[in-house]
């Protein structure tokens, strides 16, 4: 209501109107209407702040003019005091029913109508500022159940990201979560060979949108602004909102503080997921590292014993030819004697180099047979994170069991 209200006076009597204009002249802003359609026409053009009406008017009576009033959005709240003669219960309860604030018993005294406009134009303030207050829980309690249901979906995304084996389930995840507070964004994420990009509207992204999202996070600021548009920037992550709420300042300001948490945790994950992916990466190089050694350990051991067993073969064959032909030779037996001395000293110092070589080749194996237990446990390793790989494509798998490196 203004500092100076209106007041509309809706009567056939021209002496209510004269007492009205001289009774309020100098604080009210008054309007007059003669019949009851007339009446309505004003109120809709001007709409005061009380009506007085008058009860007995031919045509429409001040009954009928009053439910009219309160049918219309536009003056279903302002209140109406009834004027009329009658001041039988049975007619207060007409008013009332009608949808009046106050009853004027005629005829009045300027006194007794200032004392009644002051009584309403203090239930009137009083309204006003209840509704306000009402307003305000309202807003207050609205804005804490959108926080609540917001941290909801935070709990909700960050246990089920926990699972997430992949960065494009990460995406999905993500932007399930800015899908539910009504934001369209596009997620981009830094991985250890490329930049990878997602889109909430599930699209092919343009080349234009992938530049200006990369160039911005290149610039290394946290936050970036620009027109309806915030770019987020983190380490492993960048996220491109495209539709921030700049109508509701409350709403954008949430927003810029609930997003960068989401995001922080998604770094992580996405920083847990590289470290992920370069030690399997790592595994699979192990093992076919172990297989490889292993392999050629095996073949150096069965050609070391192979030679062992061509040299034995050589020095049987040499001292069966050498007791053959020695006999035959001519030799002197001095001659003989050497010739024996040295091959049965050759022979003595070949056993112990075969000897040597046969704890060699024990060596070997046991090396090999390290190798294979090696092997069989980076294989273990290897399938398990397979395994959990696979069972954590539902959040509610338990992925918490330890794995025996060696």
């Amino acid at each position: 209501m203004s500092d100076k209200p209106k007041i509309l006076t809706i009567d056939d009597n021209a002496l209510v109107h004269s007492i009205v204009q001289r009774s309020l002249d100098n604080k009210y802003d008054i309007f007059s209407a003669n019949n009851g359609e007339e009446g309505l026409q004003v109120a809709l053009k001007e709409c005061p702040d009380i009506i007085l009406l008058d009860v007995e008017m031919p045509g429409l009576n001040g009954y009928d003019v009053c439910k009219k009033l309160k049918e219309k959005e536009k003056t279903a709240n302002i209140p109406v005091v009834f004027l009329s003669s009658l001041s039988n219960l049975s007619s207060r309860m007409a008013g009332y029913e009608a949808g009046g604030a106050d009853f004027l018993i005629k005829p009045f005294e300027a006194p007794e109508l200032v004392a009644k406009l002051k009584i309403l134009t203090s239930f009137i303030h009083a309204s006003a500022n209840l509704s306000q207050q009402i307003e305000t829980a309202t807003h207050t309690a609205f804005s804490a159940m959108r926080g609540s249901s917001e941290l909801g979906l935070a709990i909700q995304y960050i246990e089920s990201s926990y699972g997430a084996k992949s960065l494009e389930v990460l995406a999905n995840k993500f932007l399930a979560l800015t899908s539910n507070l009504g934001l369209s964004c596009t997620l981009m994420f830094i991985g250890i060979k490329e930049r990878s990009f997602y889109s909430s509207s599930g699209g092919n992204i343009s080349p234009l949108e992938k530049e200006v999202i990369a160039t911005i996070y290149d610039k290394g600021d946290r936050f970036t602004d620009f027109g309806s548009r915030t770019q987020i920037n983190y380490s492993k992550v960048a996220l491109l909102v495209k539709n921030m709420p700049l109508n509701d300042m409350d709403t954008y300001g949430r927003y810029k503080d609930f997003l960068p948490t989401m995001l922080g945790a998604t770094d992580a994950k996405v920083k847990s997921l590289d470290t992920e992916q370069a030690l399997y990466a790592q595994s699979l190089q192990l093992s076919s590292s172990f297989s490889a050694v292993r392999s050629t350990l095996t073949e150096v051991g069965a050609s070391l014993e192979k030679n062992q067993a061509d040299v034995v073969g050589l020095l049987q064959s040499m001292l069966a030819e050498l007791e053959d032909k020695i006999p035959r030779m001519g030799l002197e037996d001095d001659q003989e004697s050497y010739i024996v001395n040295r091959v049965d000293k050759t022979i003595a110092e070949a056993q112990v180099i075969i000897d040597s070589s046969a704890n060699t080749s024990h060596a070997f194996k046991s090396v090999s047979r390290l190798l294979q237990h090696l092997a069989e446990k980076q294989q273990s390793l290897l399938d398990s994170i397979t395994q959990k790989s696979e069972e954590s494509i539902e959040p509610e798998d338990d992925n918490t069991g330890e794995i025996d490196l060696f």
